[in-house]
């Protein structure tokens, strides 16, 4: 096991922060313990997330899935939280030792804009909205405590401006990769997972699938409540694949590139785009091959280069003596 590498190569850094960013002001919200200073809305807009956030105490919906609904789906979120599991990323370093017993995390101003623009990156796929784009609303609920960054990711994912770029004009498979991506942190592992995704949208809707990933125990054991999602299989977690490090790759090109602008196109006038990155892999159960960027090949250009110069001097040094 001593030759297994812990950390897959990588070609720069693994994220734009360097660490997962955090956001929460649910746990203060309402209270009349608490100053000003740190709850600046806790006068006039106190926050209730009992309203705005389904728990198992909601009344339920007509026509809701008796099996599967977000009351049920809240119900076994609160019986999870209860139960303290670790929360986050686990490594085979680490796996055994990791817990959260009870987790703060920021509620100032500058963390709030810092989840946000966190949140618009990963779940936008870095295809920054305009200012009369912006669920305004959905950031009002989030600033005053009446959500949580989780029901924030939520409402984000199912906004108009997710569904135009992300759900309506691509196809279907990219629509369940990008999902994927955005919400959980990772590519589909495989052409199963990606059939069932689409069977669910075709059932019960786009809305529905958006909820199953956000109420699925995975995203409640990587992200909790108050964790921004983050691209997670640039390295080597507990229960990753080489597969996903790889459609990690395919899927994400650079960080300067949005997930809009990425269909495999030979120029701008071509066919109509939102075409799948992973079909072929995926369906083929065959990985596809990693380009390497090229400021990676200037590297290791300049790295030969230096190593054939230090060779020459050891010769003449040699040849001198």
């Amino acid at each position: 096991m001593s030759s297994v590498p812990v950390d897959a190569l990588r070609f720069g850094a693994l994220s734009m922060s360097e660490e997962p960013v955090s956001y929460d002001k649910t746990r203060i919200s309402g209270s009349t313990k608490v100053s000003y200073i740190l709850h600046s809305k806790g006068g006039c807009m106190p926050g209730q997330p009992e309203l705005f956030t389904t728990n198992s105490r909601s009344s339920p919906n007509n026509g809701d899935n008796i099996y599967a609904n977000k009351i049920t789906n809240a119900f076994k979120h609160e019986r999870n939280i209860e139960s303290k599991s670790p929360i986050g990323v686990k490594y085979p370093q680490n796996n055994l030792s990791n817990y959260t017993y009870e987790e703060y995390v920021p509620n100032d101003d500058e963390a709030l804009n810092l989840a946000i623009k966190a949140s618009y990156r990963q779940v936008f796929g870095n295809f920054a909205p305009m200012e009369s784009e912006r669920p305004i609303d959905a950031e009002r609920r989030l600033r005053n405590g009446d959500i949580s960054i989780r029901e924030f990711i939520r409402l984000i994912a199912k906004s108009t401006f997710y569904k135009t770029h992300y759900f309506e004009n691509v196809n279907q498979q990219r629509s369940i990769e990008l999902s994927f991506k955005h919400l959980l942190g990772r590519p589909p592992k495989n052409q199963k997972e990606v059939i069932k995704s689409i069977e669910l949208v075709s059932s019960e809707g786009f809305e529905y699938h958006i909820d199953s990933l956000i109420d699925s125990a995975e995203y409640q054991e990587v992200f909790g409540q108050f964790i921004v999602p983050y691209q997670r299989f640039w390295n080597s977690p507990c229960g990753s694949r080489t597969s996903s490090f790889i459609n990690t790759a395919k899927l994400t090109k650079s960080f300067a590139t949005s997930d809009n602008a990425i269909h495999e196109r030979k120029t701008l006038s071509d066919a109509k785009g939102g075409v799948s990155q992973l079909v072929t892999s995926l369906a083929r159960e065959t990985p596809y091959s990693i380009s390497i960027p090229e400021h990676a090949k200037y590297l290791l250009k300049e790295q030969e280069k230096e190593k054939t110069r230090q060779k020459e001097i050891q010769e003449i040094e040699y040849n001198l003596d």
